[in-house]
């Protein structure tokens, strides 16, 4: 062992550190002493002493680019010629390698299958996380190429968009291999990959059930065949042409000649053939049947299963969005675009409409790699979710009560309107994380977090606005995790509309008690109370909104309709000729098939004394 490179009173202390807390200490040199400086790297139970060069392969890499470096020098800049073919070798060794992507594919979606057969649900994108891991499987890491385990970032790009995009269609991929089991085996024989699998199809009669015919494995690669062929037709997902070679050993190369035989789908549709051609579960179909109609939820549905757009919100706190337009090239609208796109959304000023944007498809970037994000230029947040923001109507100086903040969206878009913000959740991790995300939008001054709703009773605070974005079913917004429409239950609707209840009640109460302490000393308090959910279930909206209007609480507080601004002739527009239901003035749906946000209902009430 090397000796202790400082004095016996320094090395006694580390040595009395408690041994969970106890840091490693590294040694380096530096030119101001010529003593050795202890280097704390964290808790580990011991001291280490490795003298001066702590790190020796880090200095073997710096000379290694050292030579590199002057070699360049002596040689000189690089021909065109060199250049091209440097570029061109570097396009070989990227190049998108199909058959390790659809590997891994499988190996997920037998995951998912053997989780659906046990009953036991299971998220897909915890699914498509695992796949993008290097040692995925005993398989792979049984193979002795290593470049066999290494992804570079379009193939774990496809890999996670296959494995979500199936997940999207899982039913409707599921109605094909019905449909190749029971009558229609010889229309699907030339997609499908000859073999033993595929022989054995013909032998059983129909009406028999996928998992008494096909194994696992087999059902896994049944379902990428089926998909695979689709993405080859399709004119929707036309870049992935590229992608899935003609020579896949998961579908017949025969086979890409031919147009995809769909399933047959009837001319008079019902909520059966809605929940299996539009790939959702059949009380969900029904539901929205019997309160919007065939065509309607038909339009929905195919809305649903698309990619949502990635919206943006010009942050008001660090710059509006003029300012915001001139930094970044990220976003879709120009100046003075009069986007259809921001017309459908109905925000009552035109000062929160230019703080919206929509990111272009060129730049679907995750934000931890934009400095822009970083210095808390904007925040990625659903339009509609945006629109719920600025019902509440923040101006500055405001207090104002996020009484179910979650990851805190519209307490960031409410604080930078200069507003205060006191944010509850009962989640205390998304309570960190809304902590930290207003931080770097730099309007961590305006916001407190609390986690006990007790408290709010007691800070002696009336607020200006209480917004209380409930805990629903998220149908609105189930494209934006696929596993939600296969783990969602009928009966969670009731439960939800039962809790959402309840939570209005409490919001109102906090109201009520904090203006019974202030009555001596305020004369005048007004106050507007805002209910959100991010579904489109009567149960969850219209319905809980006609029962917060008839409790004993709500005449207490003395509340009454706040209205919208009317926009009757636009609206007319946007509803496209669809029988939907009528809402009141003070009430406001957005869908994605019509205002191509996610599906969102307010309704808000104020209160004048």
């Amino acid at each position: 062992m090397l000796p202790i490179p400082f004095g016996k009173r320094e090395h006694k202390i580390a040595l009395m550190m408690p041994q969970k807390n106890r840091a490693h200490i590294l040694y380096r040199h530096t030119d101001a002493h010529t003593k050795m400086k202890p280097v704390v790297l964290g808790g580990g139970g011991r001291v280490a002493c490795r003298g001066v060069e702590t790190h020796p392969s880090l200095s073997r890499r710096k000379r290694r680019r050292e030579v590199r470096g002057s070699s360049r020098a002596k040689h000189g800049d690089t021909s065109a010629t060199e250049e091209k073919t440097t570029t061109k070798a570097r396009d070989d060794a990227l190049a998108l390698r199909w058959e390790v992507c659809a590997h891994r594919i499988v190996i997920g979606l037998e995951q998912k299958t053997r989780a659906e057969r046990d009953q036991r649900p299971l998220d897909a994108q915890m699914v498509a996380k695992k796949c993008l891991r290097k040692n995925l499987s005993p398989t792979l890491t049984r193979v002795r190429d290593w470049k066999a385990l290494v992804l570079h970032n379009e193939e774990r790009k496809v890999i996670a968009e296959t494995i979500l995009s199936m997940e999207v269609k899982k039913r409707e991929l599921a109605w094909h291999l019905e449909d190749v089991l029971d009558t229609n085996k010889e229309k699907y024989k030339t997609y499908l990959v000859e073999g033993e699998m595929w022989e054995r199809l013909a032998e059983h009669p129909p009406g028999v059930a996928v998992e008494d015919v096909l194994t696992v494995e087999e059902t896994a690669v049944a379902l990428l065949t089926l998909y695979e062929a689709q993405i080859k037709r399709s004119d929707i997902v036309d870049a992935l042409e590229k992608i899935v070679p003609q020579t896949s050993k998961v579908l017949d190369k025969h086979a890409v000649r031919v147009e995809f035989p769909w399933a047959d789908v009837p001319a008079i549709k019902s909520a059966d053939v809605l929940s299996k051609w539009l790939s959702v579960q059949y009380w969900t179909a029904r539901k929205l049947v019997e309160q919007y109609g065939v065509d309607f939820t038909e339009d929905f549905l195919l809305a649903l299963n698309k990619r949502g757009p990635i919206s943006l919100r010009a942050n008001l706190a660090v710059n509006d969005g003029e300012d915001f337009r001139r930094v970044t090239n990220i976003v879709e609208r120009e100046k003075n675009d009069d986007d259809v796109l921001f017309k459908k959304v109905p925000f009552e000023t035109e000062e929160d409409r230019l703080l919206a944007f929509t990111v272009s498809d060129a730049f679907r970037i995750s934000p931890e790699r934009d400095p822009h994000w970083f210095d808390g230029r904007y925040e990625i947040q659903d339009i509609g979710s945006q629109f719920i923001a600025s019902s509440c109507r923040a101006s500055k100086n405001d207090r104002i009560l996020d009484f179910c903040c979650g990851n805190g969206g519209k307490t960031l878009a409410l604080a930078a309107n200069g507003a205060f913000v006191t944010a509850h959740d009962v989640d205390q991790r998304r309570m960190k994380h809304l902590e930290a995300n207003a931080k770097r939008a730099k309007v961590s001054h305006l916001i407190t977090t609390v986690s006990d709703a007790n408290e709010l009773k007691n800070n002696g605070y009336y607020y200006d606005s209480v917004l209380v974005d409930a805990p629903c079913s998220s149908v609105g917004a189930w494209r934006r995790t696929p596993s939600s429409r296969w783990l969602a239950k009928e009966e969670d609707v009731q439960m939800f509309s039962k809790l959402q209840l309840e939570i209005l009640f409490e919001a109102a109460s906090i109201q009520f008690e904090n203006r019974k302490r202030l009555a001596t000393t305020k004369t005048t308090m007004t106050t507007t109370l805002v209910y959100a959910t991010c579904s489109i279930f009567r149960e969850e909206n219209e319905d809980i909104a006609r029962a917060f209007e008839a409790s004993d609480i709500f005449m207490e507080m003395g509340y009454e309709p706040w209205p919208f601004k009317e926009e009757e002739e636009e609206e007319e527009k946007i509803s496209r000729g669809y029988s939907i239901p009528r809402l009141l003035p003070h009430e406001k749906q957005l869908f994605p098939n019509l205002h191509e946000t996610d599906g969102f209902y307010i309704c808000r009430w104020k209160t004048t004394e």
